[in-house]
């Protein structure tokens, strides 16, 4: 069994920084939870929740912040406009990074997670169970490994999915006025496994309203 002095040597030398750290991470190193609350006491780790902690002095970041929740939340990822701006498509206007994160069924998200991420949480089913759920998602080289991102194309579906209120429609054309360079076979695979009509014929529509060449050959 490791004394004090070790963990802490220990993770200082290959703790992940900036991103909290569960139970699990420290089981795997055979650190027990009496340890990891000794370490508290001693100011070594910072409590943020029941099951996350950081060493002192460092800071939840946005993609530790989101790695972290992804042991936590099956299928989370970061989508919608989010993952458009991220994939540097659409420009970010907000003065505050805020973060659209999408996963599989009804979370309560810890409040330093909310606080740091300034974030929605969307958990509707978008597409149906033949499709791959991980179809269309991948981590982009700029950014945390763990962190999964929706391609353009889920991307844009699923903002137009929670978007579709008459004041957002404006946003929402203008968004989609911006997305030239679509990949029409990525799209249209994930449009045959989206049982969400509305969004398809949506989508469909304000991009034909638009001109873009690979609207009026979408099928919807």
């Amino acid at each position: 069994m490791f004394n004090a002095t070790e963990i802490v040597q220990f993770l200082m030398d290959f703790a992940p920084r900036s991103q909290p750290l569960g139970l699990r991470y420290f089981a795997a190193f055979e650190i027990d939870a009496e340890q990891v609350g000794q370490l508290v006491q001693q100011g070594w780790l910072r409590r943020l929740s029941d099951d996350a902690y950081l060493l002192r002095g460092d800071q939840p970041g946005i993609d530790g912040t989101i790695a972290y929740l992804r042991s936590h939340i099956p299928d989370l990822h970061v989508g919608g406009r989010t993952a458009l701006e991220w994939h540097r498509m659409v420009h970010h206007l907000s003065f505050r990074e805020r973060v659209d994160l999408w996963g599989d069924g009804c979370v309560s998200l810890p409040i330093w997670a909310v606080e740091r991420l300034a974030c929605s949480y969307y958990s509707h089913t978008l597409f149906d169970a033949r499709m791959d759920q991980n179809y269309g998602l991948k981590p982009l080289a700029w950014r945390h490994v763990q962190v999964m991102v929706s391609v353009p194309e889920r991307a844009i579906l699923e903002y137009v999915s929670v978007s579709l209120e008459l004041a957002l429609i404006e946003g929402v054309r203008n968004l989609i006025g911006s997305l030239r360079n679509i990949r029409l076979n990525v799209l249209q695979t994930l449009v045959d496994h989206c049982p969400r009509r509305d969004v398809v014929w949506g989508l469909k529509f304000l991009a034909e309203d638009a001109g873009l060449n690979w609207a009026p050959r979408l099928r919807a």
